[in-house]
């Protein structure tokens, strides 16, 4: 992509980033470039750019590929029109939710019964939808820099970090998953400025460095008096800003690991999460409700040994909707009872609603994915029903149109959505709850934390992602919650994985997958005050999203020179 400044009157031709007006004003007129190559070697590249972003995430673990996974569908884009880059953009995003979503065919086939070639058109639609993202990214890039590499460096982190943003977060379809800044889940120094700008910090950063990259050797950088003058600027304040996030990331590890060291026992809780390996088909199977509810108390009596403050048990544990079984319900918290020890349950519910204008009506029911809470004695001291619930796995979107299609929970009619952020407490610290599919939200899991919660409990079952990726990504996105907003997260999995995160993001006792298992650790709750993050929110995204308009608005202005 060669671009060389229009015709000056006479005694006004000099290289445009020597004019004194800013560089953004200047209207550039693409010229032909070489190397040159065939369009079907720039669809090979965009492929490239794909692959390279599957490795860097979980289960492949290839972070560092992130910080140059781009480089190939910038090259591939280079000298293309915006129609023709945004088809590339296409194309990396198809291989790289292909191949980091290829889960969600085991999904459909084992738990949701969907013919294979059926479970697979559902899952290029979703690929789809996400790669139209990076196609939009590409598009808009092309459209809003007109050919000026300096600015395509400066407004590519801020355009992608707002389209991701958008598409992880309004609507029943948002969809956060293989969000960029999740790559680097275990590079816990460069995923420390989350606590200030969320998880879409450490998606800019990356893009920056791969921008940086790209002008640093694309060849017209080299050419052009202009763009070289501004190459080893560019290069040294990308280093600067990535040694800067780096350095303090150290830091910030190191602070929190004395804190700990220093802390007493007074300032620590001592956890314990089940993990039942409860096999899907036997969840809701009548002939197995006692056998799945006998591994639960006999797990939560060898859990009880260790003395722990707080026994966990995972996301829909129950095989019954509690109160709605009196007998089992009754069993449960005699059981509970008699262990003595504060104990947080996942279970569906299921509630009766009368409608008082119409006491003729048979009464209609509704249902929720909670988490119980319950003290030493089996009383119930607080519900958190689940609040984003997952499309066509709790409810069916638009179900009047789609009458025919049917949920993957199987036995229970639609989800309701829970309406609060509950906040409970144990030995005087207070804690919130997030299930399952929540946790891939940054709003939605810092809201307890600015309630007042000091730690926070995951609850799961991830039996339906089988032994792919999925689960391992699922436990990666919980790093950045925990880094967000400084709290430790316990995370209780029916079939894995169970374990521990801390507030710097490092994963600890973390258990195999379908391994029936008890987790036994002592935490420290936060402190402090809430986060930056915690309080503000996405306002780092927002900045993005105005960064990316005013450059663009600045682009397209034309400026004749004096």
């Amino acid at each position: 992509m060669n671009f060389q400044s229009t015709a000056w009157p006479t005694g006004h031709q000099k290289p445009w980033l020597d004019l004194p007006k800013p560089f953004i004003y200047y209207n550039l007129k693409p010229v032909k470039s070489q190397p040159q190559y065939d369009f079907t070697k720039r669809l090979a590249l965009s492929g490239l750019t794909g692959l390279l972003l599957a490795l860097s995430f979980p289960k492949f673990d290839l972070a560092p590929l992130a910080l140059l996974a781009f480089l190939p569908l910038f090259f591939a884009t280079h000298s293309l029109s915006a129609k023709k880059s945004a088809l590339c953009g296409f194309v990396a995003g198809l291989v790289f939710y292909t191949i980091g979503l290829s889960w969600v065919v085991n999904t459909m086939v084992d738990y949701g019964n969907l013919p294979v070639a059926v479970s697979w058109a559902v899952l290029m639609l979703l690929v789809a939808f996400l790669s139209a993202y990076m196609g939009l990214f590409c598009f808009l890039a092309k459209f809003l820099v007109r050919g000026n590499h300096l600015l395509f460096f400066l407004i590519a982190p801020a355009l992608w970090t707002s389209l991701e943003y958008f598409r992880s977060t309004f609507g029943v379809f948002a969809f956060s998953w293989l969000g960029l800044g999740y790559s680097q889940s275990s590079n816990l120094p460069l995923i420390q400025i989350a606590e200030f700008t969320g998880v879409y910090g450490v998606t800019a950063l990356i893009m920056l460095v791969n921008g940086a990259l790209f002008y640093f050797f694309h060849p017209d950088t080299n050419r052009q008096a202009g763009f070289s003058k501004w190459r080893w600027p560019v290069a040294v304040m990308t280093l600067t800003v990535f040694a800067g996030c780096w350095l303090y990331g150290t830091r910030a590890i190191d602070q929190l690991h004395t804190a700990e060291k220093s802390s007493s026992t007074e300032n620590t809780i001592t956890v314990a999460l089940l993990q039942g390996n409860i096999a899907q088909q036997m969840k809701w199977d009548p002939a197995h409700k006692d056998e799945v509810l006998d591994r639960y108390f006999k797990l939560t009596q060898k859990a009880a040994q260790a003395e722990p403050d707080l026994i966990v048990w995972p996301e829909a544990a129950t095989p019954f909707y509690f109160g709605a079984d009196p007998r089992r319900t009754r069993l449960l918290q005699l059981q509970l009872e008699a262990t003595g020890i504060p104990t947080v349950i996942g279970s569906p519910t299921m509630i009766q609603n009368e409608n008082p204008a119409t006491p003729d009506t048979r009464p209609t029911r509704s249902y929720f994915n909670s988490a119980f809470y319950f003290d030493g004695q089996g009383n119930v001291k607080g519900r958190y029903d689940k609040t984003h619930l997952v499309p066509f796995g709790e409810f069916v979107p638009f179900r009047k149109l789609l009458f025919f299609v049917e949920k993957m929970v199987v036995g229970i009619g639609d989800f309701g959505r829970g309406e609060t952020f509950d906040v409970f407490e144990v030995k005087g610290k207070k804690f919130g709850v997030n299930i399952c599919y929540e946790i891939i939200f940054p709003d939605l899991v810092r809201q307890p934390v600015k309630n007042g919660a000091q730690f926070l409990i995951n609850i799961t079952n991830d039996a339906w992602f089988g032994r792919s990726a999925a689960s391992y990504q699922h436990i990666a996105i919980g790093t950045l919650r925990a880094v967000e907003n400084r709290v430790p997260i316990v995370r209780s999995a029916n079939t894995g994985i169970t374990g521990v995160i801390t507030a710097d993001g490092a994963i600890h006792k973390a258990t195999d997958l379908f391994k029936e298992a008890v987790v036994v650790s002592a935490i420290m709750p936060r402190t402090g005050d809430p986060t930056f993050y915690a309080r503000m929110g996405d306002i780092f995204s927002w900045l993005c999203f105005g960064i990316t308009v005013a450059l663009g608005f600045l682009s397209r202005i034309k400026i004749k020179p004096e």
